[in-house]
């Protein structure tokens, strides 16, 4: 990896907000940033089109250019966890992460590159990853040729739903200050401190 795409600054002590695409993120959003009004915001794909974010990650790097052309935060820092692959491709990345498990989605490798960063508390909303979830901004459920992943057709027609569930499950024992707001990633890394607080 070139040095330039290497993140140097470490966020111990702060807390970040990844955002995906389920049509539960902006209320998922309200909520947390009610609680974590300080938190960094890290918006997956198209999230960033809804939501101000400081980073902006997806594995799908070749769409940096689109996802940004939409953000409401033109400055966001694009970050991957996705290898090299060409020049044209690289310019549109700020920041490279090594050492990803890659197959659990876009919102998969956020969760990983946050807890790279540092950040100590990781709250993830508008990602209940149930699969057949939809997307907040109605976006085709059928895309490049495949299905996506909030698509019913995604788990009726392969495993990868399995597949994608069994490695984000893969990652919990790793990412400790992980939590999140709804659905299968909440059963899998528990939900936020002010939602189980009594």
């Amino acid at each position: 990896m070139k040095d330039s795409k290497r993140y140097e600054l470490t966020h111990e002590g702060q807390s970040a907000i990844i955002c995906g695409s389920a049509p539960c993120l902006l209320e998922e959003f309200d909520e947390a940033w009610h609680n974590l009004p300080h938190a960094k915001v890290i918006a997956v794909n198209e999230s960033a089109s809804v939501v101000r974010a400081d980073f902006l990650c997806s594995y799908h790097a070749e769409k940096f250019n689109e996802f940004k052309a939409k953000s409401l935060n033109p400055d966001a820092k694009t970050i991957t966890g996705k290898g090299f692959r060409s020049e044209e491709e690289d310019r549109g990345i700020d920041y490279r992460f090594e050492n990803i498990k890659i197959g659990a989605t876009s919102c998969g490798d956020a969760v990983q590159i946050a807890t790279m960063m540092g950040f100590s508390e990781i709250v993830i909303v508008g990602a209940p990853m149930n699969g057949n979830d939809g997307y907040f901004n109605k976006t085709p459920m059928f895309q490049d040729g495949c299905h996506r992943f909030g698509s019913s057709g995604y788990s009726s027609e392969t495993r990868q739903l399995e597949i994608n569930q069994q490695v984000l499950t893969s990652l919990v024992t790793v990412l400790p200050d992980v939590k999140s707001m709804s659905g299968f990633t909440r059963e899998i890394f528990g939900g936020p401190k002010w939602q189980i607080q009594t």
